[in-house]
């Protein structure tokens, strides 16, 4: 996978790159986006947005965490790793 960087040396990837990471479709990252669990890079084009790597990986967090809270089922969320 190619990665861009942030001005700062961080590695970011695209929408389809972000969900290709993640193993979900690009329609969740534009999700993660809506409800405020990733945000692009600041400075990036509309049409081209950037997302920080750890950034990616921590909206999977919140987002894995929050189906947990809220799955209904005393049962434990599986994950794919």
């Amino acid at each position: 996978m190619r990665f861009h960087y942030d001005p700062d040396g961080e590695p970011c990837v695209t929408r389809q790159q972000a969900a290709d990471l993640k193993g979900v479709k690009p329609a969740t990252v534009d999700r993660w986006v809506r409800i405020g669990y990733l945000a692009p890079v600041p400075g990036c084009p509309p049409r081209r947005r950037l997302f920080k790597v750890a950034d990616v990986d921590e909206a999977d967090r919140m987002a894995y965490e929050a189906a947990v809270r809220t799955s209904g089922s005393g049962k434990r969320v599986t994950r794919a790793a």
